[in-house]
């Protein structure tokens, strides 16, 4: 229930209000929580700070507001007419305004104000800043960025720092992230600061992703390849995923494009923990077989359809795997990487006029189609030739694999699309290329 107060108020006719409320206001003149009050027969009542009556008689009469207008019929208790304009005080009963709601940081920066002050702790600038503005939440767990509550002097609080966080950003555990270890398996720097397990739950697209935090990464970037792979037709398909993880695509596979069945190649042993309890929690374990281990030793040869090769910055150490996978008819293999497009910009308008007039050798082998994410046009027309051209030499390579790989036969590789996933970062870009190959 709102509650209502009795204060001073200026009595000014509606069509003035507003004006003279801005007036009062921008001089601090007014008291912003509590609402205006409505007199009827015309006339409202402006809550009054804590200026002096001669402070506001004197703003009025420099902003050329003076009072023209009666108020005597008007049935109030008038404390005083100011002398200058000829506006009247009043005693109004008010309602208090609604207090705003505060920001999770907001609410954050003031319970850990008053913790500092219960632990003696000064709030120096350093300290300030040490206090994140931004976070991750993963369920009732809060992924903090890497460079907060790194102050020794926070530890004073002991767990209830950890405590007043979870309460302010709603959660039940914390962790704080740093840079992902270059270890082979790209285990992320995480470190669980409270609570009792960094297994985390994600859903995406209705696919269901657990994993423990602290050792495995949820690639949320690859959306828009998520999202194609959800709608391919694999019903008929047996598809090998080189680059399993936890199964960013594999689980798309399985739940959406319903592979009739999928191999899936990971050697990180936490992620294939992960992978296990995400086939199980989206009721497809029955259609893949888990492959642990490095996947130039432990992938099944001449059995798939298509295979998948998500990994950048590059998956070229896994093409020769790849081509083995494919059945002796062929298939499809989708192909990730990290194309540099690193242009000088004297040449972006020469490279613009020869690509739209060019037409390579595999250009009438295939139709490509690139997705575009807001950029401008002419980036994107540049960065269409560079990833053009390093697909061109990828065709190649793959052809010199497949025919070491399936010897038996001759092969023609092209180009069925290539998609633009993200920008990795300045002139570079991930995308995928599928290629399909097929036996003469």
């Amino acid at each position: 229930m709102t509650s209502s107060m009795v204060k001073q108020a200026l009595i000014v006719p509606n069509t003035l209000c507003q004006s003279i409320r801005k007036i009062l206001e921008n001089s601090k003149l007014t008291d912003i929580s509590c609402n205006l009050t409505d007199f009827g027969v015309g006339k409202i009542a402006i809550p009054l700070g804590n200026g002096t009556f001669d402070e506001v008689d004197n703003l009025l009469v420099e902003s050329n507001m003076i009072c023209n207008c009666n108020t005597d019929f008007i049935n109030f208790d008038s404390i005083k007419t100011l002398p200058m304009s000829g506006y009247q005080i009043a005693q109004v009963k008010f309602k208090a305004k609604k207090p705003k709601p505060k920001t999770p940081y907001e609410e954050l920066v003031l319970s850990l104000t008053h913790l500092a002050h219960k632990y003696d702790i000064c709030i120096t600038e350093e300290l300030q800043r040490d206090i994140p503005h931004h976070w991750e939440k993963h369920g009732d767990l809060v992924l903090l960025p890497p460079n907060c509550f790194c102050n020794e002097n926070w530890m004073k609080a002991g767990e209830e720092l950890w405590s007043v966080v979870c309460k302010c950003l709603h959660c039940s555990r914390v962790a704080r992230k740093d840079v992902i270890s270059a270890d082979g398996f790209r285990t992320p720097q995480v470190r669980l600061l409270y609570g009792d397990t960094g297994w985390v739950e994600h859903k995406d697209n209705r696919i269901r992703y657990t994993y423990n935090i602290t050792k495995c990464m949820f690639s949320a970037g690859n959306v828009t390849e998520k999202l194609r792979i959800a709608k391919f037709d694999c019903s008929n398909e047996t598809v090998v995923d080189l680059y399993a993880g936890i199964g960013y695509f594999t689980l798309p596979y399985l739940v959406h494009a319903r592979a009739r069945h999928l191999h899936a190649c990971e050697w990180n042993p936490d992620a294939v923990e992960a992978l296990k309890k995400n086939l199980h929690l989206n009721g497809v374990e029955d259609r893949c077989t888990v492959y642990h281990g490095d996947n130039r030793k432990i992938c099944p040869k001449n059995v798939a359809d298509r295979v998948n090769l998500g990994l950048i910055p590059s998956s070229e150490d896994g093409w020769p795997v790849a081509c083995a996978a494919l059945k002796s008819t062929g298939g499809i293999l989708h192909v990730h990487y990290n194309v540099e497009s690193k242009i000088k910009q004297t040449e972006v308008s020469d490279i613009n006029n020869s690509f739209e007039g060019s037409e390579s050798r595999f250009e009438n082998e295939r139709d490509i189609e690139i997705t575009r994410q807001s950029d401008s046009v002419s980036k994107h027309i540049d960065r269409k030739k560079f990833w053009t051209k390093w697909a061109e030499q990828t065709c190649e390579t793959l052809h010199k694999l497949m025919c070491i790989a399936h010897s038996d036969r001759k092969w023609t590789i092209s180009v069925l699309h290539i998609e633009h996933v993200k920008s990795y970062a300045p002139h570079v870009d991930h995308v995928v290329v599928d290629f399909k190959c097929c036996p003469i």
